[in-house]
């Protein structure tokens, strides 16, 4: 055994903090032609208590300025404060730049929850990097229940140590929406799947609080029945937002949606990027192609007793044609999905021989992204079936969310209210994932790809490929490979397909082809696959199951209105005593 006195021990964590230092400085291929601007040299002090908002802000500025190339570099192991923000929604703003890199070098960025930490638009070409995002005040509290009343529909809890009490008030304060959102969580930090949004929350008597809830008496009980004195509340904080910046053309520059949001980009890059904390979503891009997720986590703070990691979905992209790619991500404790993947949809308004005038169907800040050379996939609304292609050769923008198309051919099926939807050209990769317990869904909606060597954990579904036909915010799934994963007790289901009706989706070679993956069943709850107008088959193929509770393989597959369902490729494996 090597001893160390206190010099060789002071002289070992030198070379370390050396060689930390190096590895965020390390010299690139054609270094000596970048140009690096580092946040300290335009004030920020990365104390922690210091507001470094504005210093940072003149940074990243001068490196979108320098042109392609520029790296925008913080200081290792520096906690950046990001103090209240009212002029602008987002603290951080990348617009209009190319071939920028932000380099955290392992930083923490940590904001006042009025605001989102960064937003990134209109940009080609970007990395941000090695960055911890955290905020504070923290966006929730929370609390151990000692009273649940499922009859009287309501629970009352205390505020953990160190958390804030919760606001007070009535609809005025606690609409029907997700801002009214609380969770329910175990001793044991598993969550119990279940959620409602509050309609009131009074304090009966000093530090105690009385939370109602949004819903009918029967939705009300029954997700309280779900829960249990002991366990555990988490509601979300409400703060004022900081204004919203629109660009010239009325797409927004920042949202509120998430901590880092991407609009109308290309070829994004988030690399090494850890959150702790989100008000809303933590990652979210729309009108934007070619995201890579690299390495980044969603998690509870380590040494903390935090219920929550995010309060909604941990990666929520809206791609176009180029699909994303997210590799060797972990996420946890989210009050919605971990990853949504979608290509949101357009309403036809008016339809005019081979033109059509297209509104954006989706949430109010994204924007009709419909060019020229694109293709695009027709939906019926009302028959609730696929209409078939059509290439889009010249498009006119007339207003926010609104453009005329042309198409190459005149469709007289093609009608007013129909949907349309861009046609992806690559697939969809997710890769190397793992999903601890959460709220719903680990991967929802999903175009055309592949998810391998994945880890589901105790999350409502595993992989759901569904559309919402009351909505046009997700294009109709079809020729998904699921590969290499492993399902563990999914409370309603590992693996569930769904489309309005089995006409809906482009006509594939297959719906969905599950290959060498494991499940795990337990407690008389959750199917391996649940699936409805599956029109192209799903196969299964060298798969196994342990189901511990004793139901048959056919107990565990339901199907409706699908075709060729095969399931010959699933094993049981003998249940453990």
């Amino acid at each position: 055994m090597i001893r160390l006195g206190k010099l060789g021990i002071c002289i070992w964590a030198l070379v370390v903090i050396v060689q930390f230092s190096d590895a965020c400085h390390a010299e690139e291929p054609g270094r000596g032609k970048q140009r690096i601007f580092r946040v300290a040299d335009f004030g920020a002090a990365g104390d922690g208590k210091t507001d470094d908002r504005a210093a940072i802000q003149k940074a990243i500025d001068a490196g979108v300025k320098s042109g392609s190339g520029a790296t925008v570099r913080f200081e290792a192991a520096r906690v950046y404060r990001l103090g209240r923000h009212e002029r602008a929604l987002g603290m951080l703003i990348v617009s209009g730049a190319e071939g920028l890199t932000l380099d955290g070098c392992g930083a923490t960025l940590l904001s006042h929850p009025s605001n989102r930490i960064m937003a990134i638009h209109a940009s080609k070409k970007i990395v941000l990097a090695n960055l911890v995002l955290d905020y504070s005040p923290l966006p929730f509290t929370q609390g151990r229940m000692h009273v649940v009343s499922p009859k009287e529909g309501y629970v009352e809890f205390k505020a953990a140590d160190g958390y804030a009490a919760p606001v007070l008030g009535g609809s005025k304060v606690y609409r029907d929406f997700k801002s009214s959102d609380c969770v329910f969580v175990r001793p044991d930090g598993a969550f119990t799947h279940s959620w409602l949004r509050i309609s009131e929350i009074t304090e009966p008597s000093p530090g105690v609080f009385r939370c109602r809830f949004h819903g009918a008496r029967e939705h009300v009980m029954r997700q309280l029945k779900r829960t249990a004195v002991n366990d555990l509340i988490a509601v979300k904080m409400i703060f004022p937002q900081g204004k919203i910046l629109l660009a010239p053309d009325g797409r927004h520059i920042a949202t509120g949606a998430a901590n880092i949001n991407i609009g109308f980009c290309h070829d994004v890059v988030l690399r090494g990027i850890t959150s702790y904390a989100a008000p809303g979503m933590t990652f979210n891009a729309h009108g934007s192609e070619a995201l890579a997720v690299e390495n980044c986590a969603v998690i509870r703070k380590p040494k903390t007793d935090r219920l929550i990691a995010g309060q909604s979905d941990g990666c929520h992209l809206k791609s176009l044609t180029i699909m994303p790619k997210i590799t060797n991500c972990r996420f946890e404790a989210l009050m919605d999905d971990s990853i949504a993947v979608k290509v949101s949809g357009e309403i036809v308004k008016r339809k005019e021989g081979n033109r059509v005038l297209l509104h954006h169907g989706d949430i109010a800040y994204n924007d009709c992204v419909v060019k020229a050379g694109d293709e695009l996939e027709l939906y019926d609304s009302s028959e609730k079936k696929h209409l078939g292609f059509a290439k889009v050769t010249a498009t006119r923008r007339v207003g926010y969310r609104k453009i005329w198309a042309t198409l190459a051919n005149r469709h007289a099926t093609l009608a007013q209210g129909d949907r349309v939807y861009l046609k992806p050209i690559t697939p969809v990769e997710i890769k190397g994932c793992k999903f601890g317990s959460q709220l719903k869904t680990a991967i929802s909606k999903l175009p055309p790809g592949v998810v391998s060597g994945c880890v589901f954990n105790d999350t409502s579904y595993g992989v759901h490929a569904f559309t919402d036909a009351r909505w046009p915010c997700s294009g109709m799934p079809r020729g998904i490979v699921v590969r290499n994963c492993t399902f563990i007790n999914n409370t309603v289901a590992a693996l569930a397909w769904s489309t309005p009706s089995p006409g809906a989706s482009p006509p594939a070679k297959f719906s969905l082809k599950v290959e060498n993956c494991r499940f795990s069943l337990d407690g008389m709850k959750g199917y391996l696959l649940s699936a409805g107008n599956a029109a192209s088959g799903i196969s299964f193929k060298n798969c196994r199951v342990n189901i511990k509770d004793g139901r048959l393989l056919k107990q565990v597959v339901h199907t409706r209105n699908c075709n060729a369902v095969d399931i010959t490729g699933i094993a049981i494996d003998k249940p453990n005593k």
